[in-house]
This record gives C-alpha cells, sequence and structure tokens, in this order.
C-alpha cells in the first residue's frame, strides 16, 4: 500500500466508523490531522513459532513476581488479569502446561477486563509449534495514546478499562501443534529431545498480547500490509535512530528503501520506558534471509540466544530449551504498549442546538501515581492548525474521592465551535491525554458545536443491482445506505420509487449497523424493494431515490442521488448463442448489453467505438465505500466442448489503480481492479473467468498511469492518463481449464465488472473487437499497435545542460509533441515539433531543470514514446 494511500486511509476509516459527529468534525477533508476519529475493529492475525532441532539444554526461570504468588498448592494467588481459556482438544497433561504459562502473565499484566483465550490442540505440520494472535485489533481506542495506530484488542480494553467486543467473543486465538514431542512438565526441565510447552504457549501470548504488526514484503519491496501500523510498529526504528512509521520519506511504501531496513539486520524496538529504565534497546530479528513467521517481530537470536533472559521472544525453540519469563527488556517494553499506563477516558459531548453550559467530564485511572492537581482541561474556540496551536487551559475539579474529574464552561463561552483535550501526568512526569497523538506525534482534539444545526445529513450510496433479467421468478432490490450527520442525528430515512413513472408506497430505511470483515460499519440505514413473480415485465423501468431528514429545529434533509433518480431496468436475456462477435460499429450494438458505468462510445481521440467504462471512473461510493461498475452481455453462451474453441478474445485498455506488484484479489495491498466473470444461474452469482487485474498487468499501461500522476483530497494519488489507441493489447480467456468454473455444454451470462475503492482512481477501461468462442481474426497489417523503430535520448545522465533527442518512425509525421515532465507527472516543458519525413535529430536545452530523474516523452499520432534522462548539470 502507498504510504500516502496509508495516511489517506486515515479520514476514510474515521468516516466509516462515525454514526453521529457530535464530538468531531464532519469532513475528514477538513482537518485529518487534527480531530480525533472513533473507534474500528480490524480482523486478527497470528504470527508462527517454529522448532529449532539443535538441543541447547538450557533453563530460564520463571519471574520471582510470579514464584512468589504461587501457593504451596500449586495455584496463583491474587493475580493482577483474569485469562479465561476455552481449550478446544487439549489433553490433561497439555492444558496443565498451557495453564500454568497463562498464570505466568496473569502476575506481569494487568487488566480489569477478562481477556479470553481460544486455544485448539490440533495436528499440524512438522516444526511448526503453534501459532497466535489478537482475535482483533482496535483503532482509536479511548483512553490510548496513538490515535493512528491498531492495539490488539486484549491490550485495548485494558486501556479502556471495559469491555469492547461482545464478552462472549474472543481476545486471543492460539492453535498448538500436537505433533511434536513435548514436555508437559512445569519444572522447566525437559529432555534434550523435547520442546517446552510452557515456553512455547508464553511466547504465543506474547504475540496476542502486543508483539505482532502490519509490516511485511512482497517480492523485492518493503511494505505496509494494514491501513495503519500496529501500537508495536511505531516503536521500530532503525540503528540510526530512524523510526519506520514516520520516515516514510526515507524508506517509502513498496519500495527497496523499505526492504533493507526489514531484511537487514539494523532494527530496534525503542520506547520511553525502554529506554528510560534500562538505556537499552531491542535489537529486532530481521536477517536478509526474511520470511513472515519469523522477521520483524521477534528479537534477534544471536543478541539474546538460548539461556538469556530476554530470549523467549527470538524466532525459534531448541529441542531442551526452556524460558519461563519474558525477560526485564521485554516487560519494559510492554509498558512503552501501554500495558503499564493511565487511562484518560472520555465520552464525548453532543453537538447541541441548546445555548447552555457544556459540562466537560473525564474518568482518570493510572496504573501508577498521578501527580497532584495535574488533571487539566485544554481547549480553543478555533479549529487548530499546524501555525496556530494556542489554548486555554484550566484545573479540573476531582468529584469526591472518585476517579471522575469535571469542568464547566458557561454558555457564553460554549457558543460556537469548542476544540478540547485532556491531559494528566504521573509522578514520573509522564504525560496521557485524551484524545492522544496522530502519526507524527501530534496532539489531536475532540470537537463539539453549539447553535443552530442547518447542514443536512449525508447518504453514501451506490446501487447493487442495475438490471432484473427474469420477471417469472421473485426479486428484489435491496438497499443498504450510510446516512450521517454531524449534528443533530437522523430523524427519518426512507426509499421513494416509481415504476414506469407510477409512485409506489414509500419503503422505510431502518438503522442496521453491519460487521464487514470483522470491521463494525455503523451509521448504515438498510431496507429493501420486492418484487412478486410475474409483477414486472420486461420493458418496465423502476426509478427511485434515498431521501433522509435530521433531528434539527430546521429539519434538515437531502436526497442521494442530488438530482434525478436511480434506474432499474429490467431484461431479457437474448437467444442462447454459441459464438459471439462485436467490433461495435454497428448502432445496435448497445442493444446488447446492460449495466451501469459503461456505454459504447467513441471517445476523443479514437476513431471507432467500443466498450468504455466512464473516464475517469468515480471512486467508490456505497456504504463500504465501494462501486462495482458492470456491463453484461445479455445472451448466454453455450460453452463449447473444445478448449482451443471455447475462449474470449478481445482488445482492452485498463488505466485503473495499481494494487502492489505480486498482490492478487483478497490483499489488503490489492487496490481497484477489472474482472470478466461468468453466471449459470441467471445472474444471481457470478464466477470468475481470469483473475482481476489492473494496470500493473502489462508494463505500457502501468508508465502510462503512472506518468500523469496528481495529489488528491486524501494524501492519494489519482492519475489523469488519458488511453490512446496505441495502447491497446488482446486478452485471451479460456472458458475450459484446470480447476474451471464451469464445463462444457453449460449457458453462462458474461459480464465486465470494474471494481473502484474510496481512494485514487484513473481513466477507465476500455474494449473493444469481441469474439467469444470464435477464431481469431485475420492477421491485418497495421491492426497492432505502431511502435518506433528507434528512441534514443542522450547523453544520459545528462551534466551539461544539453540533450540529443533522436527518433525514428515507420511512416512520415508532420509533427511531433515533445513533453518533459517529472517523477509526480508534472509537465514541466511542452512544445509541438514541425517535421516532414521519418527521422528526428534535435538537441534540446534543460539547464533549467534542477538535477533528478525525469520523462521525456514524444507523442505523434498514436505513437507514444517514453524515455528516462536524468539530469546532474554541474555534479
Amino acid at each position: 500500500m502507498k504510504y500516502g494511500k496509508w495516511l489517506g486511509l486515515l479520514g476514510l476509516i474515521w468516516f466509516l466508523a462515525n454514526p453521529v459527529l457530535a464530538q468531531t468534525v464532519y469532513s475528514s477533508k477538513a482537518y485529518p490531522s487534527v480531530v480525533a476519529p472513533r473507534s474500528v475493529t480490524l480482523a486478527g492475525s497470528k504470527i508462527n513459532y517454529y522448532k529449532d532441532n539443535r538441543e541447547v539444554s538450557t533453563h530460564v526461570a520463571a519471574p520471582d513476581a510470579f514464584l512468589k504468588r504461587l501457593g504451596a498448592n500449586g495455584r496463583l494467588a491474587a493475580p493482577k488479569a483474569q485469562f479465561i481459556v476455552d481449550y478446544t482438544n487439549f489433553t490433561a497433561e497439555a492444558r496443565t502446561a498451557f495453564q500454568y504459562a497463562v498464570d505466568i502473565w496473569a502476575t506481569l499484566i494487568s487488566s480489569p477486563v477478562p481477556i479470553r483465550i481460544k486455544a485448539n490442540w490440533i495436528y499440524d505440520e512438522p516444526n511448526l509449534l503453534g501459532s497466535a494472535g489478537p482475535a482483533s485489533y482496535r483503532y482509536n481506542v479511548d483512553g490510548a495514546q496513538k490515535n493512528y495506530a491498531f492495539y490488539p484488542i486484549a491490550l485495548a480494553e485494558k486501556i479502556a478499562r471495559r469491555q469492547l467486543n461482545d464478552p462472549s467473543d474472543a481476545d486471543i486465538v492460539a492453535d498448538f501443534n500436537r505433533n511434536n514431542d513435548w514436555y508437559y512438565g512445569t519444572d522447566g526441565k525437559p529432555l534434550k529431545n523435547q520442546t517446552d510447552l510452557v515456553t512455547v504457549v508464553l511466547h504465543e501470548l506474547g504475540h496476542a498480547l502486543g508483539f505482532i504488526g502490519f509490516f511485511g514484503l512482497v517480492g523485492d519491496n518493503g511494505v505496509y500490509m494494514e491501513a495503519l501500523p500496529s501500537v508495536y510498529d511505531y516503536f521500530l526504528e532503525t540503528g540510526q535512530g530512524k523510526r519506520l512509521v514516520t520516515s516514510t520519506k526515507d524508506f517509502p511504501n513498496n519500495s527497496v528503501e523499505l526492504k533493507f531496513q526489514l531484511a537487514g539486520y539494523n532494527l530496534y524496538l525503542n520506547g520511553a520506558n525502554l529506554k528510560q529504565t534500562s538505556a537499552q534497546r531491542l535489537k529486532v530479528w530481521v536477517p536478509y534471509e526474511y520470511t513472515r513467521a519469523a522477521s520483524i517481530y521477534h528479537l534477534d537470536e544471536r543478541e539474546y540466544p538460548p539461556g538469556n533472559i530476554n530470549s523467549l521472544m527470538t524466532p525459534q525453540l531448541a529441542l531442551g530449551e526452556s524460558i519461563h519469563t519474558p525477560g526485564p527488556l521485554v516487560l519494559q517494553f510492554m509498558t512503552d504498549l501501554e500495558w503499564k499506563t493511565t487511562s484518560v477516558l472520555h465520552d464525548p459531548i453532543k453537538n447541541t442546538e441548546d445555548q447552555k453550559d457544556l459540562v466537560f467530564n473525564a474518568r482518570v485511572i493510572s496504573d501508577t501515581t498521578l501527580m497532584p492537581g495535574s488533571v487539566r482541561f485544554f481547549y480553543r474556540k478555533k479549529a487548530p492548525t499546524a501555525t496556530d496551536t494556542t489554548f486555554t487551559f484550566v484545573d479540573m475539579t476531582q468529584v469526591g474521592t472518585t476517579s471522575d474529574y469535571r469542568y464547566t464552561l458557561p454558555a457564553a463561552q460554549a457558543n460556537g465551535d469548542t476544540w478540547y483535550y485532556f491531559q494528566t501526568q504521573d509522578i514520573l512526569g509522564r504525560s496521557y491525554t485524551n484524545p492522544g497523538k496522530n502519526v507524527a506525534g501530534s496532539q489531536l482534539w475532540n470537537h463539539v458545536f453549539v447553535g443552530p444545526d442547518n447542514v443536512p445529513p449525508t447518504i453514501r450510496y451506490s446501487p447493487s443491482k442495475n438490471t432484473i433479467f427474469s420477471t417469472t421468478v421473485a426479486d428484489s432490490l435491496p438497499i443498504y445506505a450510510r446516512i450521517a450527520d454531524d449534528r443533530s442525528g437522523v430523524a427519518s430515512a426512507y426509499v421513494e420509487y416509481q415504476i414506469n413513472g407510477v409512485a409506489q408506497p414509500t419503503i422505510p430505511l431502518r438503522y442496521n449497523p453491519l460487521k464487514v470483515n470483522a470491521v463494525d460499519v455503523d451509521s448504515v440505514y438498510a431496507g429493501r424493494i420486492d418484487f412478486p413473480a410475474n409483477t414486472l415485465k420486461v420493458g418496465d423501468k423502476i426509478t427511485y431515490r434515498i431521501v433522509a431528514q435530521d433531528a434539527a429545529r430546521a429539519k434538515n434533509q437531502s436526497v442521494s442521488p442530488a438530482s434525478g433518480f436511480y434506474e432499474l431496468a429490467i431484461v431479457a436475456p437474448k437467444p442462447v448463442l454459441d459464438q459471439y462477435i462485436n467490433t461495435f460499429e454497428a448502432s445496435s450494438s448497445a442493444g446488447d448489453f446492460a449495466g451501469y458505468g459503461f456505454r459504447i462510445a467513441t471517445p476523443t481521440g479514437f476513431s471507432n467505438p467500443a466498450i468504455h467504462s466512464e473516464h475517469p471512473y468515480r471512486n467508490g461510493s456505497d456504504f463500504l465505500l465501494q462501486t462495482n461498475y458492470e456491463y453484461r452481455l445479455l445472451s448466454p453462451i453455450r460453452i463449447k466442448a473444445n478448449p482451443d474453441s471455447a475462449t474470449i478474445r478481445f482488445d482492452e485498455i485498463v488505466l485503473v489503480e495499481p494494487g502492489e506488484t505480486g498482490s492478487k484479489l483478497g490483499d489488503a495491498n490489492f487496490y481497484d481492479y477489472v474482472v470478466v466473470e461468468g453466471s449459470n444461474d441467471n445472474g444471481q452469482s457470478w464466477k470468475p473467468l481470469v483473475d482481476a487485474y489492473s494496470s500493473v498487468d502489462k508494463k505500457e499501461w502501468l508508465t502510462w498511469y503512472n506518468l500523469y500522476l496528481v495529489g488528491g483530497s486524501y494524501n492519494e494519488w489519482n492519475s489523469e492518463a488519458v488511453g490512446t489507441p496505441a495502447l491497446y493489447r488482446q486478452r485471451l480467456i479460456p472458458l475450459l481449464k484446470p480447476q474451471s468454473a464451469f464445463k462444457a455444454g453449460e449457458q453462462i451470462l458474461i459480464r465486465f465488472r470494474l471494481f473502484a475503492d474510496q481512494l485514487s482512481y484513473g481513466w477507465g477501461w476500455s474494449i473493444d473487437n469481441l469474439r467469444i468462442q470464435a477464431p481469431p481474426p485475420p492477421v491485418v497489417l497495421g491492426a497492432e499497435p505502431v511502435v518506433a523503430a528507434t528512441f534514443d535520448v542522450y547523453p544520459n545522465p545528462v551534466s551539461n545542460g544539453q540533450i540529443r533527442i533522436q527518433a525514428g518512425f515507420p511512416k512520415s509525421v508532420s509533427d511531433i509533441g515533445l513533453t518533459i515532465r517529472d517523477l509526480t507527472g508534472q509537465s514541466l516543458r511542452q512544445e509541438t515539433i514541425k517535421m516532414a519525413g521519418q527521422k528526428l535529430d534535435r538537441w534540446v536545452d534543460v539547464s533549467d531543470l534542477p538535477n533528478g530523474l525525469y520523462f521525456v516523452q514524444l507523442a505523434a499520432g498514436e505513437v507514444i514514446l517514453t524515455k528516462k534522462v536524468i539530469i546532474t548539470n554541474g555534479e
């Protein structure tokens, strides 16, 4: 994921999570680095632990804190944290060892919320000891000091001092491989050929409690695997002290520079508490040979070898080795992860139209001792900016002897905007705030507004379907819309719809929060328009719009779409075909298809019609900030038995946001894409006929896409590259192949689908010369894109301010467009060169350009040529 996309997602994750943005600014575009977002859930992950078949026979005893609390009966007295373990298939002796490890952790960390573990005793691959991790992560936790970090759920609940997930949900999921020669004793004395189960459980629980994150490698590049770093990731720094999450110019996402840090023996964990108490950093295991199971989220096994008191979190466990303590350095680092912290907790104040006193409450719970009189309220009346962060602060009043603190802002001062946060200190001088800090460490603010509400709700919606194929069976149009109001809340939401212009009874939309891929999506309103069997006929048209009203005195109302209506067409499949050929020259071609976001057109620069998406296509806009644009062929295709004949051929241009190299559908760093799909159940479900792909699929597409990148509203990069006929490339899709979703003789519908997420867009998709189960057309000279015979730029690098451009063309040209662009795609030089013939030879002065990498581009008709040039004037 591009780091710009990582930062841009902050506002969008925040946007999804706010039902009635009472305490924050509504638009994440306005104050993306100032306002505290709301909490969001991310699905969990696990890290594997492998056996080292060396025999070392070393033992590190359990911590004194544990041994002193272990009674003569073997039971733990007064644990600091309660672990509740749900054992599946564990033997009695394995369960005893597991519980012993759990009891050790229960004396070392504290939490007022029970920590639930789902523990599975399974058969797995040889040498794999176990795997564990958080069942989920939380982002922007109440009381946490890093608002833009994902915290393991058990840690998030400790900081928030309350249950955040369902009480029956696991906080930790752990699998242990019974296919090992285990030592089940608790005395730390395995035989030389045995693996100590207590050690393995301690290690894996360490990952689940915070030794885990989202850095990784894809191909030869280092990447950020999720939209935000984990809290652990914040503390990763190079030997020179550069933090990875803030040094993105030095170590950009999807780069070799980042890879060298993730696989270069030069990475450390460093936190304020670790530094203060030990004056040491923890050396991280990042060998040149990167593995997801071992690298980054383990300690260096050379620095902490078997027998070292800090060796528990190294990547492998030797035979005969036992380590019954995390070690003092790891425990000190756990404090930096906020397992020992001061939680400043606050339920944000709701906006109001009533001018009245505002009472600000905070609850302060500390694992240490607070500095007397240090709980303060900071506020200001204008939104903070990078250059203006002045504020007023006052001491808060403690409510009796409770942990509650209060400050009342008089009505006269409360009117309008109030930006605020809370702060306290412990006796060691460590400060804690609510909200916490952003990625760069700057203070975030809460926000409340007092005064009239004249702003209507916002509606995010994109149609889930645009056509109905069968009228003889019952069907429906499901509607899921995200409706949010930043002031008064949503009072009502409904759907107005018509059939052939005749108004129908409105359909109410009910508040219906969802969980999608373990992420809670709030502010969703849902409803459904039902169409009983045989109530519609082919040619009918359903039009509809969504209406929402807030609870303000002005009863502000909004509609989606802003003008006009969404449409749902009733169409009938055309006769089944064995073959389909279309060059889209005929005006009737459009009648063969139905869909949304596509049409048959001849854009500027093209001489022949073809299927085109919108240019540029729009970003995703449904309640998940996604949109699927589709174009369906109305004639089912009967699949031929001969694999050589059962193919789809077409020419295409794909200029859609590229995912990271090597990523695939389902990966976090696979973004917008196109795909061709088939359906054998009349469009009720669709299966891919080819793997989804994007601009990465062809080098020339990716180069062209990246030449015209411009910054967007959310720090993302959009492409203004415009497709040209010279970019057409052929696609061949076999319908019958190993593990094909369909078989010979089946009748399938075929559709072309473009998926868009919430960030970064491009020109889109074009499809021409479609041939389904038809042989390729005869070869015609000139059918392939014309390319230049020669194109040279020299000297390269340029050191004297002059470059010589030489090019030869297959046919005579009258003029050539010359453009020089920088790495962002910005045009720095444009001119038209008049010529008559096939040869270009010209010197160009570049002495005014700063040193760096540039793209020199020639355009002659449909021929577009690009060369990189490095300018080193004066060096």
